[in-house]
């Protein structure tokens, strides 16, 4: 397996861990992308979650793939 593969499988079992309806942090870097990735192929198909991502890069790319963000602060308030 090369670097990039073992990368989507480490995603792949961390994306096994999240619920729907979850709140969750989600971090920045190339793993994190892979994450992002899988996560949001899962939301287009119904699954709900909103992430608070550590970076703008990560917010983006939550974003363009229709995952709800919201920052820390807004998750603290509700």
């Amino acid at each position: 397996m090369d670097a990039r593969q073992l990368k989507i499988k480490a995603a792949e079992t961390a994306l096994g861990y999240v619920e729907d309806g979850m709140r969750l942090g989600i971090g920045t870097g190339s793993t994190a992308r892979e994450f992002v990735a899988l996560l949001g192929e899962k939301v287009a198909n119904g699954f709900n979650v909103t992430g608070v991502p550590t970076s703008e890069a990560t917010a983006r790319q939550c974003l363009e793939l229709g995952i709800e963000v919201r920052s820390l602060d807004e998750i603290a308030r509700a």
